[in-house]
């Protein structure tokens, strides 16, 4: 949120705001737990980039390299992976986040089978989806009982820095 801060709290008279970020919304990511079993909604998360008074610019884009020395961003749009560049005066960089799976085998393979991680909204629908697809499977009378209790057996890994687990 310290990006989105930022970019909110600029004054858009002094500055030309731009927004570089593959995601068009900002993410309250300690309530994603609470999305994932449907105690929130998931908009009640997320705040859209367009919602910035003034914004000048959002691209919808990974940036990929850095020079320091021309005051250049270099980017690669996220649909058909053109690249370009946005010079820059001034630069704040909002790290974004991506899952360390700290060299486990198979994670990434199985990833949105059987693992599901929790730093996306569409982490949160995938697990939301699969739990709900679990208990309806396990209401299958032909389901025997050692089936179903796998379909009912959850395991989470990890409570990330908030501690919130679900």
């Amino acid at each position: 949120w310290a990006g989105f801060t930022l970019a909110r709290r600029l004054s858009k008279s002094l500055f030309d705001v731009r927004v570089i970020s593959p995601a068009n919304h900002f993410l309250f990511t300690p309530l994603l737990p609470s999305t994932a079993v449907g105690t929130l909604e998931f908009r009640a998360i997320q705040e859209p980039v367009r919602t910035i008074r003034g914004l000048g610019h959002y691209y919808q884009a990974k940036a990929s390299h850095l020079d320091l020395d021309k005051r250049v961003v270099s980017c690669e749009d996220l649909y058909k992976g053109t690249k370009f560049d946005v010079a820059y005066d001034y630069l704040c960089v909002a790290a974004g986040k991506k899952s360390n799976t700290f060299g486990t085998p198979n994670i990434e393979r199985l990833e949105g089978v059987v693992v599901f991680f929790l730093k996306h909204l569409y982490h949160a629908r995938q697990i939301r989806n699969r739990i709900v697809e679990c208990f309806e499977r396990a209401t299958n009378p032909t389901i025997p009982a050692v089936q179903r209790d796998r379909l009912l057996s959850f395991i989470v890994v990890g409570g990330g820095p908030t501690s919130c687990e679900f």
